[in-house]
C-alpha cells in the first residue's frame, strides 16, 4: 500500500513543543550528546523510545514519515532523543558521529522496526481500525 503524504500545520506537530529544533545552553550540550549516544547504543531501549514517539507524536509522525524527502531513520532517532531527554537534533547528529559503524547499523535496525510499527498503525488507521 502506497502511503500518501500528509501535511499538518507546525503548531500541531508535537516536536514543535520540545527542544528538538531549538538551541540549548552550551553548558548542557556535552551531557545531552552523551545521553543521545548512550540511548542509541542501547538498541532495545532506543527502539522502545522510537515507538514511544510513534505513540505520542501522531501529527509529527504523519508529517515526517509520509515525506519521501526525509530520512526516516534519522528523523525518528532525533525525535527519540528529543522525547527521551530533550536533545535537539543537531546534538543527536553529533552523537551519531561518535558511534561505530556496527552501532549505527544496529541503531538503524531499531529505528526501522519503529518505522514499521508506525506504518502498520497508520495503515490500520486508514482502514478504519479503531485500535490503531
Amino acid at each position: 500500500m502506497k502511503i500518501k503524504r500528509i501535511f499538518h500545520r507546525f503548531e500541531l506537530c508535537e516536536e514543535f513543543k520540545t527542544d528538538m529544533w531549538r538551541m540549548v545552553p552550551i553548558e548542557t550540550r556535552e551531557s545531552l550528546q552523551e545521553y543521545s549516544r548512550n540511548l542509541m547504543i542501547e538498541y532495545d531501549c532506543f527502539e522502545q523510545v522510537c515507538k514511544k514517539v510513534v505513540d505520542e507524536w501522531p501529527f509529527s509522525c504523519e508529517c515526517n514519515l509520509t515525506a519521501s524527502s526525509i530520512n526516516h531513520q534519522a528523523w525518528i532517532g532525533h525525535a527519540a532523543c528529543a522525547i527521551n531527554h530533550n536533545a535537539p537534533e543537531d546534538i543527536t547528529r553529533l552523537a551519531w558521529r561518535t558511534l561505530t559503524e556496527e552501532q549505527q547499523d544496529l541503531a538503524n535496525l531499531a529505528a526501522d522496526r519503529a518505522i514499521e510499527y508506525w506504518k502498520q498503525k497508520h495503515i490500520a488507521k486508514l482502514k478504519g481500525d479503531k485500535n490503531a
